[in-house]
């Protein structure tokens, strides 16, 4: 690992998990800049005026984005980044994102995009756990950052993409680039080096930082989209997935990087932009979640014939299960098959899906991914269950569950080398692992991990608010949407204007998309003898009614 990451900010030997690396494809030199095999090699091998990345109504071939990071990655240089040095990128999805990602990582240091939506005490929490020293960020989400930076330790620079005239005194995105030399060598990372770091949210609701180094980024190109989505350089990927998901990171860059593909972005996508990009880009493999297909076959029910989807080959999916109805609703509509598959922030990308010629069973996930071992465990014994049994998911291959500064988590998340991601599942007798639930309290609405101890923490902050549970209850179009069963204080009037205000509360302090989108006052909450609240019995309660 890099020697000049701080003691103690990386896993111990005893709760690092076992990465194995079983095929060919996966045998990297220890020498390895994933920046460089996703831009410099594809330009080197003759793909220079292939499009690397379709944005709105502008390309930009290999040899311009190459042109771009090296300049960026001067400027970094210049302004003081080094090798291991955490750099936030906060963008949606633009080219700029891409950019910075690799530019940061060309010159050995390590990114850490960050989601558009966290407020100020979010990303104050983040940056300083990170220790992150620079910052490049989009004008439009500049506010947040800003409103942070008295609060920021270690933050050094800031970079600003000014693309709509926001007020600021920090660097010039585009003036950096302008002055900055377009010739860079790749820093001489080892593949061990670190290269990206991402934050999760699990049900304590302390983010919990992950960490991934140079080959576990290729490793996801070269085990899943190599072996199940078959790409090629003529393929053009696109979806909704933000970058700062792993999900997203691996389908927008990684995998048609890796492989001299198209990225095709969308800025706050829709799913009426999303279809005019399929058109327009003439996008081959789509990446979305299960809300992203129902909206899309809910708000456009003419969209094959409104638009021309004939380039669309395959469907990528993942954030939360994919139900056979949305499978097979798409497949009449749309003709192409969509790849259900359960992937974390922590093990980067997907490690259990079906392949896109294989025969797929809509009802289940699929089998482990190539160069991926997948068994079911017992989950306090953790010794493996037989076929049929339902039990926790252990999971074994090119990366693998490693947190950033969290001991007391990472001993919970491997036994003997084997990640746990926290999973309910049941291996069929033919092989095929078949999803049951989460171990946890997480709540999976629309893709997004949303953690209800962290909603409850704010909603208690409220001088109507006695005592409040949160938690997920289901919903036809986002999977499930966050439930706030509350008991007021006497002196509170339980109105639509209190539910609004209450509301407004969470969006105002957490990243919207985390708000409880149902109130209930209720008069008790259901608890054990010990006084623990019993979600599960609320939860219970909520699918009887569904």
């Amino acid at each position: 690992m890099q020697e000049n990451i701080p003691q103690g900010y990386l896993p111990d030997q005893d709760t690092t998990p076992d990465f194995v690396h079983p095929l060919p494809e996966l045998h990297y030199p220890q020498q390895l800049n994933v920046a460089a095999k996703l831009v410099d090699t594809p330009v080197a091998e003759g793909q220079g005026e292939n499009v690397a990345i379709k944005f709105e109504d502008s390309e930009l071939t290999y040899t311009e984005l190459q042109e771009r990071v090296n300049r960026l990655g001067n400027a970094l240089r210049e302004l003081g980044v080094g090798p291991g040095d955490r750099v936030l990128v906060r963008f949606s999805n633009r080219p700029e994102a891409v950019i910075s990602c690799l530019a940061v990582q060309k010159i050995g240091g390590v990114a850490l995009p960050s989601m558009k939506l966290l407020r100020a005490k979010e990303l104050t929490y983040i940056i300083n756990d990170a220790e992150a020293t620079a910052a490049i960020v989009y004008d439009k989400l500049f506010g947040e950052l800003d409103a942070a930076l008295d609060d920021l330790k270690t933050l050094d620079e800031v970079i600003v993409v000014d693309r709509n005239g926001t007020n600021h005194d920090h660097h010039d995105f585009d003036e950096l680039l302008e002055t900055a030399s377009p010739k860079l060598e790749p820093y001489e990372t080892k593949r061990d080096d670190l290269a990206l770091m991402l934050y999760t949210s699990g049900t304590t609701g302390r983010p919990k930082g992950t960490f991934h180094t140079h080959r576990q980024l290729l490793a996801t190109a070269d085990s899943y989209a190599r072996y199940c989505l078959e790409p090629t350089e003529d393929d053009v990927f696109g979806g909704n997935p933000p970058l700062p998901f792993a999900y997203g990171y691996g389908g927008l860059v990684t995998f048609p990087l890796r492989f001299g593909a198209s990225t095709a972005l969308v800025e706050d996508a829709t799913p009426e932009s999303l279809l005019d990009a399929i058109e327009s880009h003439g996008i081959t493999v789509f990446c979305s979640i299960p809300t992203g297909y129902n909206q899309i076959l809910a708000k456009h029910p003419d969209g094959p014939e409104r638009y021309d989807v004939s380039s669309l080959r395959v469907g990528m999916s993942a954030g939360e299960p994919l139900t056979p109805t949305t499978f097979n609703e798409f497949q009449d509509e749309y003709g192409i098959p969509l790849l259900d598959g359960i992937g974390t922030t922590e093990m980067l990308h997907i490690f259990v899906s079906h392949r896109y010629d294989g025969q797929i069973d809509p009802s289940a996930t699929g089998f482990p991914v190539p160069g991926y071992e997948c068994k079911i465990v017992d989950p306090e014994t953790k010794e493996e269950v037989p076929r049929g049994t339902p039990g926790l998911l252990a999971v074994r291959g090119p990366t693998g569950m490693t947190y950033w500064n969290r001991p007391d988590k990472q001993e919970e998340v491997v036994a003997d080398g084997w990640s746990l991601p926290g999973d309910i599942f049941v291996q069929r007798e033919d092989g095929r692992f078949e999803y049951k639930s989460r171990r946890d309290d997480l709540i999976i609405s629309s893709g997004y991990n949303i953690p209800g101890p962290e909603v409850e923490t704010v909603l208690e902050g409220h001088e109507s608010v006695a005592e409040v549970a949160v938690v997920g209850v289901p919903d036809d179009e986002r999977g499930q949407i966050v439930k706030a069963f509350i008991v007021s204080t006497p002196t509170a009037e339980t109105s639509d204007a209190l539910i609004a205000e209450l509301q407004n509360l969470v969006k105002n302090t957490l990243a919207p998309y985390k708000y409880p989108r149902a109130i209930e006052f209720v008069e008790a909450l259901p608890r054990t003898e010990t006084g623990k609240i019993r979600r599960t019995e609320l939860r219970k309660q909520e699918r009887q009614l569904a």
